[in-house]
């Protein structure tokens, strides 16, 4: 059987200690559903320590659902977004958004996957005679090409958006990576820029599943449980996911598991230019893209399953995650 480590991190299996706690709370009797729950309420304090001003946060299944949630609270039913060409919402969710919302995506172009205030600005100047309506920009932290966006371009985004009265979300499925890569903090990142929006990722952290979506502004806290509900995300025994975010938040483990994500594919980076191999991309988070041949990859597939991200380019995708080791490392890079 091929393995699929590098495939990316939902290929993986639940961190033990999340493990474990899920078996310990079993034993505990119900006391809430739909986010009522002691579990969950204590990851939403967690979450509250990072910022100033009350958030509202709602929890969904996978990172669709947290995109397609936090969406919905954000726009009207004429209003569009605006995003990066390769952004999850266009590129890797069956056009979930389209489809359950009915809202249109606008795609830039950008760099590296990456958008910009330049790029947003010139952007709304060619569009300004056409019947659309942007109200929200929706940034990817890591991109998908596991490229960072600074706080000070977010900020610069942010201030730009607002100022055309528009919102800003952050899709934040790996969001840990980018917050360790970086150094900084949830308060640096989101309150001080100005995100209006985002969501933290707890599956690609070592969680069996969950996202949690956290809300800034007061216009987007009404009736947010009946958008749940819409969104397909009432999730009666939701103390099984809470306590998933509550372990994350409280014991540091996001950042210990996303810490090591990280390293994993910087040694991944290194060991494969001992082969002349270079990244496509910067290696600034846990994804690591780099072209290879057919008879190379047919050589990592004797004992990993790889396949191209884009066939015609021969570009492979290899994500390193928390239980990623150096040993795998060595044997898939010996196979080239």
């Amino acid at each position: 059987m091929s393995l699929k480590d590098f495939r990316g991190e939902v290929w993986t299996n639940v961190h033990p200690e999340i493990m474990n706690e899920l078996v310990r709370i079993n034993g505990d009797a119900v006391d809430g559903k739909v986010g009522n729950d002691s579990y969950t309420r204590a990851a939403t304090r967690e979450l509250q320590k990072y910022f100033d001003d009350e958030i509202r946060v709602v929890y969904a299944v996978n990172g669709t659902a947290a995109n397609i949630l936090a969406l919905k609270s954000m726009l009207e039913r004429w209003a569009s977004v605006l995003c990066e060409e390769h952004t999850h919402i266009n590129t890797h969710e069956c056009g979930a958004f389209e489809s359950m919302l009915g809202n249109k995506i606008l795609a830039i172009q950008g760099e590296a996957g990456k958008l910009s205030a330049r790029l947003i600005e010139n952007y709304l100047e060619r569009i300004k005679s056409y019947k659309y309506l942007p109200r929200a920009v929706v940034l990817t932290q890591p991109t998908e090409l596991g490229v960072l966006y600074t706080n000070e371009e977010i900020r610069e985004i942010c201030d730009l958006a607002h100022s055309r009265g528009m919102y800003v979300y952050v899709d934040g499925a790996r969001l840990p990576n980018a917050l360790v890569a970086l150094d900084t903090t949830l308060t640096e990142m989101i309150e001080s820029t100005g995100v209006d929006a985002f969501s933290f990722g707890g599956t690609k952290a070592g969680a069996m599943f969950g996202e949690a979506v956290i809300f800034r502004r007061s216009e987007h806290f009404a009736a947010l449980e009946y958008l749940q509900k819409q969104a397909l995300q009432h999730l009666d025994k939701s103390k099984f996911l809470g306590v998933q975010m509550q372990y994350l938040l409280e014991r540091g483990l996001w950042r210990e598991t996303a810490a090591h994500a990280n390293a994993m594919a910087k040694y991944l980076e290194s060991c494969l230019a001992q082969k002349g191999i270079s990244p496509c991309y910067a290696v600034e988070t846990n994804t690591v893209f780099c072209v290879l041949s057919e008879e190379q990859l047919e050589c990592i597939n004797q004992r990993y399953d790889v396949s191209y991200w884009d066939r015609e380019s021969r570009v492979v995708r290899l994500v390193t995650s928390f239980s990623t080791c150096k040993e795998a490392i060595d044997e898939l890079v010996a196979l080239l």
